[in-house]
């Protein structure tokens, strides 16, 4: 999981998903904040109650990360990181 400071860069978190995925790297969201869950929405939870879970979920991003995964995989991964940051 890395945490990208949005504040930082000129692009959002989709937009950076989006390029890593046309890269072939697989990425995804998770640790969604679970007051977004519908149970606790029923609850009468609502976006606003927890701003640092909703802080945190807003810039986490999930790389690939596994046993298997060799230094060229990783050298790929960072530098198409890097290139669809900056």
């Amino acid at each position: 999981i890395i945490h990208l400071k949005l504040d930082q860069l000129e692009l959002s978190r989709l937009e950076i998903y989006n390029s890593l995925r046309e890269k072939g790297i697989g990425t995804n969201v998770h640790y969604i904040p679970v007051h977004f869950q519908p149970f606790y929405r029923n609850l009468g939870f609502k976006q606003g109650d927890y701003p640092n879970s909703e802080s945190y979920y807003d810039g986490a991003l999930s790389i690939p990360m596994f046993s298997k995964l060799n230094k060229e995989d990783i050298e790929f991964v960072i530098n198409a990181l890097k290139k669809s940051i900056f």
